[in-house]
């Protein structure tokens, strides 16, 4: 695996032995994950019985981002068979250890998950999400285990955020104040086109000025835009790139977003266990033939009764007779202006489409769900725009989101539609969710939030 021009630079840095603390921070898909996590694989195979940790937020990013990305670049160094991954640690034939260990303040208060620990070296990715507490703690356990085989080291990555980080690495650099041992290396757009490629590079094109400005021109003193409902961090913290294995066990749900005439086409999608995915689409499809897919899939998937979800206004009500009639099955009616749960302790909702479209931002603001990406999805996902109208959230209408992004967004149709059910009907173990996240920073709806809210809905009123 060849280096391109800025891991080139961070790794003589590294090699340099003149910094403990690193920092690769900059433009999405430029390639500061594969490098730091390639600098702790490099060291376990050439040194045995060092040991490091990889910190992230949660337990799911490490195991649905992190470690996918860290067998990746195994496969493409050509080095996969060098280590097995048993019980969140890469075991190396060496004896070497990486461990991957989730780093949460608000479900380990006292950081007893790090606290304990003794390695050489250390990784934290995403650092922007993960409390400074955690790095000054790591200080501390770095060099605890057989410091005679390696100088202890920390390092971070992210891309640009306001916070500890940007404070301590970002700011410093810029004014040329960093501090003696630190090290700051910034990526660009040019890196992310060198690593990812220019498929990648136009899907950041499709992002809001604010988002591309962040993510693709590396303003660190971004805003966000005032009533997006998705971030792209957000969508880009659950996003897989391929459908993974179903399991079983898993309960399966099922959705159609029924279409006929026009540029629009029917969308079929499944949600097993809390991945979204197996996405499909048919242009011009007769909403019979949709019902008999649907029933298809419904016997092929062992989905059962009231588990597969129809809109069945319009010409999904065929969809809907056809799929009694013919197959005998009655699919679950997604009545998109039928009153609200508001069951989650959040602001009311205008209707369940709006309440539907809060919980899947609220599933991905929280990384409770994965789906599968698709240019198309993260087009519509992040077109959406809520309001405050009457102290209750109202997401804009299709139409508005259809003419911003050029498409009707069957997709976003399909996984609302998939979440709400999966809330609603999973009472007690969403509610336990939502009520571990009611922090004044983590809360449902934030301050913040509803401020801007407030804002956007002023502004309407004026114009």
């Amino acid at each position: 695996m060849s280096l391109k021009r800025k891991q080139e630079s961070f790794v003589r840095a590294f090699r340099s032995g003149s910094f403990k603390f690193f920092c690769a921070a900059g433009a999405a898909g430029s390639g500061k994950t594969f490098i730091t996590l390639g600098i702790l694989h490099l060291l376990c195979m050439k040194i045995p019985g060092v040991r490091f940790f990889v910190g992230r937020k949660t337990e799911k990013n490490l195991k649905q981002t992190t470690i996918p990305s860290y067998n990746e670049m195994k496969r493409k160094s050509k080095s996969f068979n060098e280590s097995d991954i048993v019980d969140m640690t890469a075991r190396y034939k060496n004896g070497s250890e990486i461990m991957f260990i989730w780093c949460d303040i608000t479900k380990d208060p006292d950081l007893n998950n790090i606290r304990g620990v003794e390695v050489n070296g250390g990784l934290f990715e995403e650092a922007n999400q993960i409390d400074k507490k955690y790095f000054e703690t790591a200080k501390t356990r770095i060099g605890r285990w057989r410091p005679a085989l390696c100088p202890s080291f920390l390092m971070l990555n992210l891309n640009p955020s306001l916070g500890w980080v940007k404070d301590l690495f970002f700011d410093n650099w810029i004014s040329g104040t960093l501090p003696d041992g630190y090290y700051f290396e910034q990526f660009d757009i040019d890196d992310s086109a060198e690593c990812s490629g220019n498929e990648y590079i136009k899907n950041l094109e499709d992002l809001a000025p604010q988002e591309y400005g962040r993510f693709a021109k590396n303003n660190w003193d971004y805003s966000s835009v005032p009533n997006q409902l998705i971030s792209y961090e957000w969508y880009k913290q659950c996003v897989l790139a391929d459908d993974p294995e179903i399991n079983i066990t898993d309960r399966a749900l099922g959705a159609t977003d029924p279409a006929w005439e026009g540029s629009d086409s029917t969308v079929f999608a499944r949600m097993h266990g809390n991945h979204i995915g197996w996405f499909e689409e048919y242009p011009k499809q007769d909403p019979d033939d949709s019902g008999d897919l649907a029933a298809q899939h419904v016997r092929m998937y062992r989905i059962k009764p009231r588990d597969w979800i129809v809109d069945p206004v319009g010409v999904g009500s065929s969809t809907v007779l056809r799929m009694r009639k013919q197959n005998n099955y009655e699919p679950d009616m997604f009545y998109a202006g039928s009153p609200s749960t508001d069951m989650f302790g959040v602001l009311p909702c205008f209707n369940k489409r709006s309440e539907a479209h809060w919980l899947l931002g609220e599933c991905m603001r929280l990384g409770e769900i994965s789906f599968t990406h698709h240019p198309d999805f993260q087009k519509q996902c992040l077109a959406v725009r809520y309001f405050l109208d009457d102290k209750k959230i109202r997401i804009g209408d299709k139409k508005s989101i259809k003419n911003e992004i050029h498409m009707s967004p069957g997709r976003l149709d399909c996984a609302i539609m998939l979440t709400h059910k999966w809330k609603t009907e999973s009472g007690s173990q969403m509610s336990e969710i939502f009520a571990r996240h009611q922090s004044p920073v983590n809360q449902p709806i934030s301050r913040a939030r509803r401020e801007r809210a407030a804002l956007v809905s002023a502004t309407r009123q004026m114009d």
